[in-house]
């Protein structure tokens, strides 16, 4: 055996090995090692060598890890690639949460079967198609890819009764985690799963990778191990679960990558909101349960900033009945956002308008954003026009919300919590007090209760972020 051949032999016998090596061939810098103590790139190792190897007693895997931990480089994309070297006639599907999420994943396992070194080492591995979601060997091996509730039928993955490594169905954070709140969605991929996908193996013993953040109780590997059981208990998924802080023997904290994300780092995300690091940093998620705004962890301020870098106004419309009209203007200081004055009334359209139109002229907001579904689309346009006739210029922008209410009011929850400065009790008007109760009283994942005033601070809070006005976190 020559110096490549051996080489070669080596990176077929550790996946780890491999994507050090193919991780500095690509980007021209060394991969990260996890903790010396305990590297958990090891710990994902050892499970898909034995997945490679033939020898993993159910060849189904669970990887629950925490983002940005390099899960999808390992178990997806170096695995893919090495599957190809060891096997050029495995049959791989590839499933996620998002057509860009695998294109991009695709586009990677590519990257290195073309690359140089790839070709110099397994040369009898050629790629023959050039699509960006799939990939053709000439041994007829093939790679496809898809999203989680996309089209699948007429694909499979693995080979019939093959003595050695044949192909695998990898799954990589099949549901997004603004979509973890909804029943509806978690059903239909639950759903997917049992009546669509499980099917595309071509053998009983087709490996199945799964490597996710848990994002629910009832999430798509929560309703795995309920319905099949953990290799512990006599089930079929081997459940590698690698939260982001762990404990030393003396107790100490310690975190699983800390080059990656540091001890401090993760327990700022903590503070911001616990639930969401119990569930997607540590791995344990639990009902959702309590309030979401809680009055103790409120920020406040006592004088209205002056010279503010820039003035918001968003705008709920509605009229007499059980919702509020809901108009609030924000200042913006320091990356921080300060409300100083509400509108939330129960009367009916043509008492709020005028209200509207003398709250606009008074604070002279550099952007008005109305949400016009239905009919309030009309909103808008009446601001338009009567802010015309008074000579203003303030750009006036209707929008329409396509996710959920609660959800869309969960995920912007950190942000506001963090960024968001209410006026103390004594300078709040009787409206403004009212927005306030209905806040600190506003319970996680309920339906049906006032949400008036928390959702368009949540319009507000997306808006500001996405146009860089206020971080993102």
């Amino acid at each position: 055996m020559n110096k490549d051949e051996w080489e070669a032999a080596a990176l077929k016998s550790d996946i780890y090995l491999f994507t050090r090596v193919f991780f500095n061939e690509l980007n021209k810098k060394k991969w990260v090692r996890g903790n010396s103590n305990a590297d958990h790139f090891e710990i994902i190792a050892n499970k898909l060598n034995s997945i490679l190897a033939g020898t993993h007693p159910t060849n189904n895997i669970i990887f629950n890890i925490p983002p940005r931990h390099g899960k999808t480089e390992m178990a997806m994309i170096n695995f893919a690639a090495l599957g190809f070297a060891i096997n050029p006639e495995s049959e791989f599907m590839h499933l996620s949460n998002s057509d860009s999420l695998i294109t991009r994943n695709v586009l990677n396992i590519r990257r290195i079967m073309e690359s140089p070194l790839y070709r110099k080492y397994f040369s009898n591995v050629k790629i023959v198609n050039n699509a960006k979601g799939s990939i053709m060997t000439t041994a007829g091996g093939v790679m496809y890819a898809a999203p989680f509730l996309g089209q699948i039928t007429g694909f499979g993955c693995g080979k019939i009764n093959s003595e050695k490594f044949a192909g695998a169905l990898l799954i990589d954070d099949p549901i997004k985690t603004q979509d973890a709140l909804s029943e509806q969605v978690r059903e239909k991929i639950n759903f997917a799963w049992a009546n669509t996908i499980i099917s595309r193996k071509n053998d009983k013993n087709t490996p199945v990778i799964v490597t996710a953040q848990r994002v629910h109780v009832h999430d798509f590997c929560g309703a795995l191990i309920e319905a099949e059981g953990t290799v512990e208990e006599g089930g079929k998924w081997d459940v590698v679960k690698l939260p982001a802080i762990t404990f030393n023997k003396d107790g100490t904290e310690t975190p699983l990558w800390e080059s990656r994300i540091p001890l401090e780092e993760l327990k700022k995300i903590n503070e911001l909101d616990s639930w969401v690091f119990e569930t997607q940093y540590q791995q344990d998620p639990k009902p959702i349960s309590g309030l979401l705004f809680p009055e103790n962890e409120t920020n406040y301020f006592s004088e209205i900033p002056s010279e503010p870098e820039y003035i918001h106004c968003q705008v709920d419309p509605a009229d007499e009945g059980k919702d509020c009209y809901c108009s609030k203007i924000y200042y913006v200081k320091n990356k921080n956002v300060f409300l100083v004055d509400v509108i939330y009334s129960k009367d009916n359209i043509d008492l709020t308008m005028p209200r509207q139109i003398a709250q606009i002229v008074k604070f002279k907001p550099s952007y008005i954003r109305v949400e016009s579904n239905s009919a309030w689309r009309l909103v808008a346009r009446e601001l338009r026009q009567r802010l015309a006739d008074l000579g203003l210029s303030c750009e006036v922008q209707r929008f329409n919300s396509t996710i959920n209410k609660e959800i869309r009011i969960f995920n912007e929850a950190p942000a506001i919590n963090k960024f968001f400065y209410y006026l103390t009790k004594n300078l709040q008007t009787p409206e403004y007090a009212a927005m306030m109760r209905e806040r600190h009283s506003y319970v996680k994942n309920v339906k049906d209760q006032r949400d008036d005033g928390v959702d368009c601070d949540a319009a507000a809070s997306n808006f500001l972020k996405n146009n860089n006005i206020i971080n993102i976190i």
